[in-house]
């Protein structure tokens, strides 16, 4: 017989999929969802502005290879889910407002 807390976090895996694919992150890879995370995590801990190695040095990411972790990165940018931070130097992050405008779309449709 399975455990029951096997089945919890079927159940937990089950519910992150689903308000994934309601707020339009379903598309993504794994590496990409795990970076996207990561940087919303230091965003909300850094007024607003994640830096690279803040980034890479996060629980999520940690074990991520430096290739994977930039593709990622600039991914997630191309799709507008994150910019590059305004006045600062490269590897600074924020959210994206394209991208947070477009999950307000998705969610109330």
């Amino acid at each position: 017989m399975v455990s029951r807390n096997y089945m919890n976090v079927v159940e937990l895996r089950k519910l992150l999929l689903g308000m994934e694919k309601d707020l339009g992150l379903g598309h993504l890879s794994q590496n990409e969802k795990d970076v996207f995370y990561a940087v919303m995590s230091v965003i909300s801990d850094r007024d607003g502005v994640a830096k690279s190695d803040e980034i890479k040095n996060h629980d999520l990411v940690a074990d991520m290879t430096q290739p994977t972790f930039h593709r990622c990165l600039k991914n997630l940018v191309k799709m507008k889910l994150l910019d590059h931070a305004p006045n600062t130097k490269a590897g600074s992050y924020v959210a994206s407002d394209d991208g947070s405008q477009g999950e307000e779309q998705r969610v109330s449709a």
